[in-house]
């Protein structure tokens, strides 16, 4: 790897402190932009997270996964309209050339009746654990999630000249989801097996915890042509633009192919938040416009591609 390039880490504190000034403000919009324009990720720090919530995440992840498989398997996605639940090693491929991807998945996202169910819309599968154990840590992160993802996507809005009622619409009722995932150890020779394969993320950012000391996250650099790994630091979360806002800025943001080899000899444990914003919201930047694809049009074909399943 050449010694300069490396994914940028960004102070995020002089933008999000209550008695942050204009100058800091526009010092982190600045770097944002800079990075998501050169790499489509960037790792942040001051981002108002504390250790201790980001660590019980974590456990929860630990707890879940070491359920027995017949428990999880309870709780498939494929059961949710939602797409809420679990998801079994190898039911993914993210990259086509690769074999299917050695992780295990669940995704959480906001509790919707159940008389309001649609696409990505509806309630939760929750295991069969207390809820001071699980269900309290995870809607805890949860809402810290959806602070940052609103915040972060207030200064890309910002970074690429629009105002913030801009994102008016597609921040209202937003889709935004976890993932808890689980990688085993990496034990295969075949070049062709990954954790994640090769892939871009569906919506708009990506907000991602790592476990500690538990390396694995490569970020393809699109100029040199080589793969950067992003180390797993505590209290540092990682951000990357997704294809939505890629398209959405004419390119001008990039969404940036990435992929997960675990490279420690133990179990890694890892959560991303995808931000997919309003399912019924067209681009935010072109505001007169409402005949575009929608997020939910976007969102449904990625959807098909990557598990071959209908997303109907």
């Amino acid at each position: 790897m050449t010694p300069s390039l490396a994914v940028p880490t960004i102070d995020l504190g002089s933008y999000l402190r209550p008695n942050a000034s204009a100058e800091g403000k526009a010092k982190v919009i600045e770097q944002v932009r800079a990075a998501c324009s050169e790499y489509g990720f960037f790792q942040v720090i001051g981002h108002g997270v504390a250790v201790s919530t980001q660590c019980q995440m974590l456990e929860c992840c630990q707890t879940l996964f070491r359920l027995p498989q017949e428990q999880k398997e309870e709780l498939s996605l494929k059961n949710s309209v939602a797409r809420r639940g679990y998801e079994r090693i190898g039911e993914q491929v993210l990259d086509s050339k690769a074999l299917p991807d050695q992780k295990e998945g669940f995704y959480i996202g906001r509790e919707v009746p159940v008389d309001d169910v649609s696409f990505l819309r509806g309630p939760n599968q929750w295991p069969d654990l207390p809820f001071t154990v699980f269900r309290e840590p995870v809607t805890a992160y949860y809402q810290h999630m959806l602070r940052l993802g609103n915040a972060l996507l207030e200064m890309l809005a910002i970074g690429l000249g629009h105002e913030l009622q801009a994102l008016d619409n597609f921040t209202k009722e937003p889709v935004v989801n976890l993932k808890l995932l689980h990688y085993p150890p990496h034990l295969s020779t075949d070049a062709r097996q990954f954790g994640a394969g090769a892939h871009t993320d569906f919506g708009s950012i990506t907000v991602l915890l790592q476990q500690p000391g538990k390396h694995g996250l490569q970020v393809y650099h699109q100029a040199s042509g080589e793969w950067l790994a992003v180390p797993a630091v505590e209290d540092v979360l990682i951000v990357n633009i997704g294809d939505l806002i890629n398209k959405w800025s004419g390119g001008r943001y990039s969404s940036t192919l990435h992929r997960v080899i675990n490279t420690s000899d133990d179990d890694r444990y890892s959560v991303p938040c995808f931000y997919h914003g309003n399912l019924s919201a067209t681009n935010p930047f072109e505001p007169g416009r409402t005949d575009g694809e929608t997020v939910e049009e976007h969102i449904r074909r990625k959807f098909d591609t990557s598990y071959g399943l209908s997303a109907k």
